[in-house]
């Protein structure tokens, strides 16, 4: 019996087709779990919005104009507070918004502070904003929403005591 060529490449593009297509699919599938199972160990209590760009939020008190250790309760006399974001992905022209509030503090109740946009550069993953006040903080619990072009991603909740 004889082999005709044409045949037999035919059958080996078909195979590669195939492989092809099904080895996609189990990457999709692979990706599309990971990706769930990355959103739920990054979310916390308290979080609002999608969490789908910033993979880590936190406040951080001031340290001569950076971010400094980590903590979500402030002094009244901390009179610059740090939220800082790590994105999932570090891209050039990324659009960020931190939008500062106060919840409950000296008889104000949700009530906007501050507004904050800022760009990112190229690689550039961790972005922080801070609020300076004049005077000392009044104690009280306030947040900072996130928004990443344009979208609420993640909120921090802090309390000044």
């Amino acid at each position: 019996m004889k082999h005709h060529p044409a045949w037999l490449a035919a059958g080996l593009l078909v195979f590669v087709v195939l492989a092809c297509n099904l080895g996609k699919m189990k990457n999709l599938n692979s990706n599309a779990n990971s990706n769930a199972n990355s959103n739920a160990s990054t979310a916390g209590p308290g979080d609002t919005g999608s969490g789908a760009a910033i993979e880590e939020l936190h406040m951080a008190k001031d340290d001569g104009g950076s971010p400094g250790e980590e903590t979500d309760t402030f002094a009244p006399g901390d009179r610059t507070v740090h939220c800082v974001a790590t994105l999932k992905e570090a891209k050039s022209g990324t659009q960020m918004k931190f939008a500062w509030w106060i919840v409950d503090a000296d008889g104000s109740q949700n009530q906007k502070l501050k507004e904050i946009d800022y760009t990112t550069r190229a690689l550039e993953n961790k972005v922080h904003g801070h609020l300076t006040l004049p005077q000392d903080w009044p104690t009280g619990k306030y947040k900072v929403e996130v928004y990443v072009n344009g979208n609420l991603d993640r909120t921090a909740f802090y309390a000044i005591k």
